[in-house]
């Protein structure tokens, strides 16, 4: 019997139905992997989304923040009236800032740019702004470069730098001018970066600054600016 057509035909037909079951079977399970991988990965996504709104939130809180502590235009459009801010951050929170203070008849200005960018950047600004803060309104400094000295020293102090704990070599470079209107003169210090002077006739001058600048892990005995 087994030698028949019949035979022949029945093993045929159920090796094809085997295989037909088998490849359903296969069917069935990948699609069934692929639905969930897919759900996988949605879910995945909506926490990645989520976790980027979140991130987003509280960095634009932070910018609030950020942005409270600048000088705002009026007070320097009252100071000097013929003044201008120009303050385009690459990120939502910027390692650039701008800063003012009055002591002793003194007006102080500065532009600082901090190393890095976005949220570093941003903790540098902070730091930044609370020591010019206490130097000038809390020591009384008023001399461009002894700020950038005490500048320097705060930051390697507040960062431990060059004393082989942490390792960072992290700093600013800043324009600093002081103005005294009763007496009729103008200071400037610079670390890493440049005075540009415009004369009545349009006509650019340019006062290289000191050639490093204020922090960063340099071990030398001692950086002093020029005023």
């Amino acid at each position: 019997w087994y030698q028949t057509k019949v035979f022949y035909i029945s093993v045929v037909a159920l090796l094809v139905t085997l295989i037909y079951v088998y490849i359903k079977i296969r069917e069935r399970k990948l699609t069934q992997e692929k639905k969930i991988l897919e759900k996988i990965v949605e879910e995945r996504t909506q926490e990645i989304v989520q976790q980027k709104e979140e991130i987003i939130a509280s960095i634009t809180y932070a910018k609030g923040l950020q942005d409270a502590i600048l000088p705002p235009l009026p007070k320097f459009k009252k100071i000097l009236p013929q003044s201008f801010i120009l303050y385009k951050p690459k990120d939502i929170v910027s390692g650039d800032f701008y800063w003012f203070a009055e002591k002793n008849g003194v007006k102080i200005f500065a532009v600082v740019d901090c190393t890095g960018h976005g949220v570093p950047g941003a903790f540098m600004s902070m730091i930044g702004h609370n020591l010019l803060n206490q130097i000038v309104l809390e020591k009384g400094i008023v001399d461009p470069a002894e700020i950038l000295n005490n500048l320097h020293k705060g930051i390697q102090e507040a960062l431990r730098q060059g004393k082989n704990e942490i390792k960072t070599n992290d700093g600013m470079d800043v324009s600093l001018i002081t103005l005294n209107d009763a007496e009729k003169w103008i200071k400037w210090a610079g670390a890493n970066r440049p005075l540009v002077v415009v004369d009545a006739n349009g006509e650019l001058t340019k006062y290289d600054g000191n050639k490093f600048p204020v922090g960063g892990a340099q071990l030398e005995t001692e950086r002093v600016f020029t005023t």
